[in-house]
């Protein structure tokens, strides 16, 4: 019998689809699919197909991971709309369950809600102060902040992946549940690159939104430090986006936008230091944003905002700034450096001390204690 057969298998609930930007979700469920049977319910999304969820014909599996696409009305979050996208969660999640009644159910979607009566063990995956960011996923803070209380309760096990988070969760929710927190956000696989290929700009790389600090990229640009931007930008502030509007007029900003998953490690390959420049934020300083690591294991030195996350790291590759000036500072001192092979396979190795697949093992851990605890 393989090691997979007789693993326990799980149910994840996620709160992004798996067609779409692939953010911490499905990387760490990918990593867990390698070992464990894993059944993937999709949110409910609006480009479902209907006649797919009708039929039960589901998605093609992918990696070891079983998918369930659940689809939605218009307006999935705003009443009475969003009693009709709960049901359709509800009737997936059953769904899943009766296909793997052994596996534990892992919740990570901040507006769905764990089984009330599961005889599974049910665990809450916290991966962000999502009662802060709910203004930037557009819903109710209230609706949010009921719904991470009401799990909170429901759940055996609330699972953190920042330190913030061991004490916002039960800040939250007013009362301190059992509560583990295990590493911050993976590393992607390492990728090599020529030295001769890298070039004296800054780079950003990831959704450009108002988590963003536009402030520290107009100082990097003011400095006369060339800044190259790639990924979608997702801003909903009409203030904010005419400041980026500006910003990409700029003439040493090189804006690339969306680009396919397979061309950022070229991008990547180019640039002299990664930036991280988030908002000092009750959202961000709980976060742990993967661009860090993934600038890392592409030999990338980076400088980040003082967050929380970047400081456990512990890492010289990793400046942390205080303020712009900081950040202009540092990355001039990084660009100045020039590439270096040395430094960059320190980087490398240290990103792959930190892949996904370490992640993977450490949640695993704690989804096996909560497995096997009685009911």
């Amino acid at each position: 019998m393989s090691r997979r057969s007789v693993a326990t298998p799980l149910i994840w609930l996620a709160g992004v689809g798996w067609d779409e930007t692939a953010g911490t979700d499905r990387r760490i469920v990918t990593a867990l699919g390698r070992s464990r049977d894993v059944v993937w319910v999709d949110p409910p999304n609006r480009r479902t197909s209907w006649r797919r969820w009708l039929t039960q014909r589901a998605p093609e599996p992918h990696e070891g991971v079983d998918r369930i696409a659940v689809p939605a009305t218009i307006g999935v979050t705003r009443w009475p709309f969003r009693l009709v996208s709960a049901w359709l969660r509800t009737a997936a999640t059953r769904r899943a369950m009766s296909r793997v009644p052994q596996a534990v159910i892992v919740m990570a979607n901040p507006l769905a809600s764990l089984p009330r009566n599961a005889r599974q063990a049910r665990v809450l995956y916290v991966t962000d102060d999502w009662v802060a960011g709910a203004p930037l996923m557009g819903v109710s803070t209230r609706l949010v902040e009921r719904t991470l209380r009401r799990n909170a309760q429901r759940a055996d096990v609330v699972v953190v992946v920042s330190p913030a988070l061991l004490d916002l969760v039960p800040a939250r929710i007013g009362s301190r549940p059992r509560i583990e927190l295990i590493l911050p956000n993976g590393a992607p696989p390492v990728t090599e690159g020529p030295l001769a290929a890298r070039q004296p700009i800054a780079g950003l790389v990831g959704q450009i939104n108002e988590r963003i600090d536009l402030g520290i990229l107009e100082a990097i640009v003011a400095a006369g430090i060339p800044l190259r931007i790639v990924g979608p930008e997702t801003m909903r502030d009409p203030s904010q986006r005419e400041r980026l509007a500006a910003l990409r007029a700029h003439p040493l900003v090189e804006w690339r936008g969306p680009v396919p998953v397979g061309e950022v490690p070229s991008h990547l390959r180019e640039i002299a230091v990664g930036l991280t420049p988030y908002a000092l934020s009750s959202f961000n300083r709980a976060s742990s944003p993967l661009k860090t690591l993934e600038y890392l294991a592409s030999g990338v030195p980076v400088v980040s905002s003082d967050l929380p996350a970047a400081t456990w790291l512990g890492s010289a590759d990793v400046a942390i700034a205080a303020d712009a000036a900081a950040f202009v500072r540092a990355a001039q001192r990084f660009i100045e450096e020039r590439a270096d092979d040395v430094a960059e396979r320190r980087r490398r190795d240290f990103a792959r001390r930190h892949g996904w697949d370490m992640r993977a093992a450490e949640l695993l851990a704690v989804l096996d204690r909560a497995g096997g605890a009685p009911r």
